[in-house]
């Protein structure tokens, strides 16, 4: 990259200043270790639930403030979000 087109550049829209968090509570986002069916443990290093006993899918993404099943994005589009609630609640208010 240019000198001229660094200058130019925004960080958010090049991938570099931003990280990835839950939508729900702006959480860092962690691999589940849970089943889908049961939000119980598998047995051992198999994909079968420990309280089921039946063949289950992992929860791959959870938010790690609550613990839920959640979608990730970026950091400043969750800021803005927030944002845009807050004031929208102050305008509720008057």
């Amino acid at each position: 990259m240019n000198y001229d087109n660094w200058k130019l550049s925004n960080p958010i829209d090049d991938g570099f200043g931003y990280n990835m968090v839950s939508k729900c509570c702006g959480a860092e986002i962690v691999e589940g270790e849970t089943s889908n069916c049961c939000d119980a443990k598998f047995i051992g290093e198999t994909d079968i639930c420990s309280d089921c006993k039946e063949h289950a899918d992992i929860i791959e993404m959870m938010c790690s403030e609550c613990g839920e099943e959640c979608d990730e994005i970026e950091d400043y589009e969750y800021e803005a979000i927030q944002r845009e609630n807050y004031l929208e609640d102050m305008r509720n208010e008057y």
